[in-house]
């Protein structure tokens, strides 16, 4: 419940948004009574990737121990009155949970996850300031504010008028009484007027009747004014209300290219999320404006039809057609159904991205999303989305031509599982169809229509192109389409970095507005190096948590190393600011090799920074800063230089992708100097790991955090992440009669000396297999921090040495080896027997043959 309280303390104003950020399929009760539980599980583990083969049972998993958990706290809490209401809310939400995400686990799982994820902002924006944006906390929040201000203001009008036009039928409806006598009136005047007719001395008989018949005059000339004048008010009254009507539209169509507004910085974000930028990308809020500007159109397409039924309800042919006014209601349907199918066409949106990096032959998930399914009760018409994939040129045609059916057909290569049903699920509130077991079956390449063109295919980008179609009313019938992210198509693993490269330059500088998927050829370095600091810590963070502050990303220092690696090393004669200022070309990016190299800037820091990901124990070493990673050969050796011999760095190789090397100060006969290990990469790192072999070398003693820090002993740095069975291997056989061997590095003969020099007699020099401890110095002129040496020079027995407080992580067999014997209390180094050193069991030694300084590492 650790973050949760955190959310807690934070004050009314975060209060208030994590309550409006709770949906009816999550709501505050259970995250508040199940908070331990909610927060000990991994919601953002591998297995819950879409993409991932066992994604639905791992999240089917989940939701099952969710509802067994939410039983067991409504069981726990009801027997307190107090809390007796809410238990009987959790046993219905119980209920509800495994009758409505059961068959479909992953949706419930992604509003967890949008929660957590939510939390986890509210933290940061308000517990670092560096995290703030108060861009995003003052103007965000006034625009928020604004739209729902707008909503609110034509909800006002939408009232008024429908108010005004339910006045309008009432009044027209007396006037229709009125007409129905006119029309009784003039049937009796027009019948008196043929007896007349026909017997012209009538009048002259019967002289009532004239007076008769100017009283059937007088009524008929009053009623037929009255009615004049009733549809001339009803008709002003009727054209005012079509003038609010229009001006409500036309607010309406502002509030709307706000909404698409909206919806662009969401796509904008989804670019970010997948370079690895924390954003909150949960549509909950734009979606609900959404819904509300769909209600207000479709109420306002009601009242424009009844205001339309009143006109044409007054149409009288007792009445002078030059008195009827020509009115502009059939337009003001037509813009209210523009306005209503450009909502429609965008809300449809791609929720969840297909990957962007697409291999053939493999299985991919996606999802689609109506967001104002819901409220047009469009789920009845049970609509099914196809899913194709087409290349870049196809998606520009079809963006500047969105009605053409041909471009629609189009397609560049064959998907299976691509019909997928949409469904209303009322638990989310979501119309959505979601895509599991699609694969690309094949991919057809655009052709080359000139020499010209001369980009790879981990260049050429696709997307995949969802459709479907609705029907508004009973007869108008609605083709919506949208794109996904683009995608680059590979068929073989080594593509895959080239084509990483493609995706991370789009979606960090292609514009939102402009057609698919044009980019610009050239960046400023500082806009790289932030977004290459983003993806790497990205990759650095725990897939549990996704919190960035347990992640270590690129310092400025590793970020001027990146541009020296790019430029040269002239560029650290230069200000940091005019650096950030340099020009980066795609091609010097990901096409041009760097020089003397035979692979490109990027190839290199992508190598790198998946070495680091998918090797969890390296990954755990860089994040706790025992790797100095990206620095120079020649920046390493001005480190060690300064340092006790014996003193260490790991780092990244210069010449060798995706490869670590080591670099260590020793005098080695007689020469003090740094020497180079030969990189060690990824297949090295699966036989045996860097720390592991790390604590082979006898040769490496303290270990280099920062150029700035005294260094450490290894073992009381890498202790962690030593392989637990390292140090004891069995000397006997096993059960089976085999003898255990083991794995261990080691460096060639004239590295194993190291000289030790003993203060008791300085003439004498005594030469180890093993140094017995880290804390040993090398020569009394040259000590490491911390050493044993007395003030006198005198060397301490190694009782003494296990005194040391930097031993205190340290046993035995860790100093002296794996001893046969018990060691008396009055032991003294002078009592070791240097042939006990000696391994008995067999091992396997790594040799490693490349050391030479000057190498290229």
């Amino acid at each position: 419940m650790a973050q949760l309280n955190q959310v807690y303390n934070l004050g009314p104003e975060y209060n208030q948004r994590l309550l409006q950020s709770f949906l009816p399929s999550f709501p505050l009760e259970v995250r508040h009574y199940c908070s331990q539980w909610i927060e000990d599980q991994d919601w953002f583990g591998a297995e819950l990737n879409p993409n991932h083969p066992s994604c639905d049972t791992f999240a089917s998993r989940l939701v099952n121990l969710l509802v067994e958990q939410i039983q067991l706290q409504s069981e726990q809490i009801k027997t307190n009155s107090e809390h007796y209401p809410f238990a009987v809310a959790l046993q219905r939400f119980a209920e509800t949970t495994k009758r409505e995400f059961v068959s479909r686990p992953m949706d419930l799982v992604r509003v967890i996850q949008n929660h957590l994820m939510n939390e986890k902002l509210l933290l940061e924006r308000a517990n670092n300031p560096q995290l703030q944006d108060q861009t995003m906390q003052t103007q965000d929040e006034d625009a928020m504010q604004k739209i729902q201000q707008s909503f609110d203001s034509l909800k006002s009008e939408l009232q008024e008028q429908n108010n005004n036009v339910d006045e309008l039928q009432q009044f027209q409806e007396v006037c229709n009484i009125q007409i129905q006598h006119y029309h009784q009136k003039k049937n009796q005047w027009d019948k008196f007027m043929q007896v007349v007719n026909q017997q012209p001395d009538l009048l002259v008989q019967h002289p009532d009747y004239e007076g008769k018949q100017r009283q059937l005059k007088a009524e008929y000339q009053s009623l037929c004014s009255q009615i004049l004048s009733q549809q001339n008010r009803i008709r002003t009254t009727r054209l005012d209300i079509s003038a609010k009507q229009h001006s409500v539209l036309e607010k309406m169509d502002v509030v709307e290219k706000v909404v698409e507004k909206e919806l662009a910085n969401w796509r904008g974000k989804q670019k970010q999320k997948s370079i690895g930028i924390l954003v909150d990308d949960n549509l909950d809020q734009i979606q609900q404006w959404c819904e509300q500007l769909a209600s207000l159109l479709w109420i306002c397409r009601q009242t424009i039809i009844k205001v339309d039924g009143i006109r044409k309800g007054m149409s009288l042919t007792a009445l002078k057609e030059g008195e009827q006014t020509k009115d502009f209601h059939p337009m003001l349907l037509d813009l209210v159904n523009e306005l209503l199918q450009k909502l429609i066409k965008s809300t449809f949106v791609v929720i969840e991205q297909p990957p962007q990096v697409l291999k053939t032959q493999t299985k991919f998930a996606a999802s689609v999303r109506l967001l104002i399914g819901g409220k047009l009760n469009f789920h009845m018409q049970s609509p099914k989305v196809n899913a194709t994939i087409i290349n870049e040129k196809q998606a520009a045609l079809l963006s500047q031509e969105p009605q053409d059916m041909r471009m629609r057909a189009q397609r560049s290569g064959d998907i299976l599982n691509n019909v997928m049903a949409m469904e209303y699920h009322t638990g989310t509130h979501m119309f959505a169809a979601n895509f599991r077991n699609m694969q690309l079956k094949k991919i057809n390449r655009p052709v080359k229509t000139s020499r010209n063109e001369s980009h790879a295919v981990t260049e050429e980008k696709f997307s995949v192109l969802f459709q479907t179609s609705f029907t508004i009313d009973t007869d108008k019938r609605l083709d919506v389409f949208t794109f996904s992210l683009p995608v680059v198509v590979i068929v073989h693993g080594n593509q895959e970095p080239d084509a990483a490269a493609t995706i991370l330059w789009d979606n960090a500088f292609a514009l939102l507005d402009c057609k698919p998927f044009v980019v610009t050829e050239q960046v400023k370095w500082g806009q790289l190096a932030e977004y290459l600091n983003q993806d790497f810590l990205a990759k650095m963070m725990k897939d549990k948590s996704r919190d960035q502050s347990r992640g270590r990303g690129l310092s400025a220092d590793e970020k001027l190393y990146l541009a020296e690696k790019l430029y040269g090393g002239d560029v650290y004669t230069q200000d940091v600011a005019k650096i950030n200022e340099l020009t980066v070309t795609w091609n010097k990016f990901n096409k041009d090799n760097l020089r003397g190299k035979d692979f490109t800037f990027w190839q290199w820091y992508y190598s790198a920074s998946k070495l680091l990901k998918e090797d969890k124990l390296l990954k755990q070493m860089w994040n706790s800063r025992w790797l100095m990673g990206f620095i120079g050969k020649e920046k390493a050796q001005s480190i060690l230089q300064n340092k006790p011999r014996g003193s260490f760095l790991a780092r990244f190789s210069e010449s060798k992708q995706g490869g670590i090397t080591i670099a260590w100060i020793q005098e080695v006969e007689g020469q003090l100097r740094v020497y180079h290990l030969a990189a060690w990469t990824a297949a090295d790192f699966k036989q045996r790991s860097l720390a592991d072999r790390i604590r082979d070398l006898p040769n490496l003693w303290f270990l280099c955090q920062d150029m700035n820090m005294e260094p450490i002993p290894k073992d009381q740095a890498l202790q962690t992440f030593y392989t637990i069975t390292e140090t004891r291997v069995k000397q006997e056989p096993g059960a089976d009669g085999y003898v255990i061997s083991d794995l261990k590095c080691h460096l060639p003969d004239r590295f194993d000396q190291l000289h030790i020099d003993d203060p008791r007699s300085p003439q004498s020099t005594h030469s180890y297999a093993e140094p017995p401890s880290p804390a040993f110095s090398i020569s009394s002129n040259s000590q490491p921090p911390n050493s044993v040496f007395s003030e006198a020079g005198a060397f301490d027995e190694v009782g003494s040495v296990l005194g040391n407080p930097l031993m205190d992580n340290m046993d035995m067999g860790d100093i002296v080896g794996e001893m046969p014997f018990s060691p008396p209390t009055d032991f003294s180094i002078d009592d070791i027997d240097m042939n006990l050193f000696d391994m008995s069991h067999a091992t396997y030694q790594e040799s490693v043959s490349s050391f030479d300084p000057e190498s290229t590492n």
